[in-house]
């Protein structure tokens, strides 16, 4: 009988959803013990859902980093928004809401509607409390969220410092069913090595420009070759929505596209620890949010 199917062994997925910008890749990372989802401090930031796998001698909590609640405006933030709803409703054995001490802005308390029916246990986790003095304003959220929502249990955290994270991790194992381990002990995720790679890039494009350029983004990987002796050969497209937004990624001769292609390439040998040699294109694609083909192309496109 193996570790993972002894009796007493707890497995289960565990979906991490909240606003944007409220800490949800930075918890699932500081979970995990690695860094699998990308991180900014500008909202919005992750688009897929990203597993992330905390192994334990006798627990496995396979998390999903959901991208932060949203109103779709076009079919790739609808997809995203059905990514979100999914993992909250019906994937989840257990179900983690991060959000930020003091209360949501008005508008965006329907977002949060889709956690009203989630089938399995609610824990609401007050994140970035290493920044926050005043206590009355945990307390305003806990109180708020609690009425709102079927909330479970309540943490109080700091993704970023580790605070809290001890009694946290405590609380999910005690959540999940008994069930065997769904993937190897050793395996940390469920996306490949070209994912990350579009992915690593996107957050040096956070990372260097600023407003929309961000948003209107997005990183196809066209070569993933990899050559025993030889550097990892990559190639990636940086596709942007507008023509008006193609110099500006590239900047005054060149210069943009040299930092970004600089900060790529130190981050994504640091990631696969090894060499790499990184190629950058930019492509203008009009309107990519709303192609579908485009956006089955690199992944995002989910019509349920």
């Amino acid at each position: 009988m193996t570790n993972t199917e002894k009796t007493g062994f707890r497995a289960g997925f565990v979906p991490i959803t909240g606003l944007p910008n409220a800490g949800k890749s930075t918890l699932m990372n500081a979970l995990c013990g690695t860094r699998l989802s990308i991180i900014s401090d500008k909202p919005q930031t992750t688009r897929n859902n990203i597993l992330g796998i905390l192994n334990a001698s006798d627990f496995q909590a396979v998390f999903v980093d959901t991208p932060g609640f949203l109103r779709g405006r076009n079919l790739f933030e609808r997809s995203m928004a059905g990514a979100i709803k999914r993992a909250a409703a019906e994937e989840g054995d257990l179900c983690i809401l991060i959000v930020e001490p003091g209360l949501p802005p008005a508008d965006k308390v329907p977002l949060f509607d889709p956690l009203k029916m989630v089938r399995c246990p609610l824990y609401l986790v007050v994140n970035k409390l290493d920044k926050e003095t005043n206590g009355d304003r945990a307390k305003a959220a806990v109180e708020f969220y609690s009425k709102l929502l079927p909330v479970a249990q309540v943490f109080h955290i700091s993704a970023l410092n580790g605070g809290g994270l001890r009694e946290l991790r405590a609380g999910i194992k005690a959540a999940l069913p008994e069930h065997p381990a769904y993937y190897p002990q050793d395996q940390v995720t469920d996306r490949w090595e070209k994912f990350y790679a579009a992915e690593i890039i996107r957050e040096q494009i956070f990372k260097l420009y600023s407003q929309e350029v961000p948003y209107s983004s997005a990183v196809e990987i066209e070569v993933f070759r990899e050559e025993r002796g030889r550097p990892d050969q990559i190639l990636a497209a940086v596709h942007v929505a507008r023509a008006g937004q193609k110099p500006i990624i590239i900047g005054r001769a060149g210069s943009m596209i040299k930092r970004l292609r600089e900060a790529s390439h130190k981050a994504l040998e640091a990631f696969l620890q090894r060499k790499v040699e990184l190629h950058l294109t930019v492509k203008v694609t009009p309107g990519w949010q709303d192609n579908q083909q485009f956006l089955k192309e690199i992944g995002f496109y989910d019509k349920k």
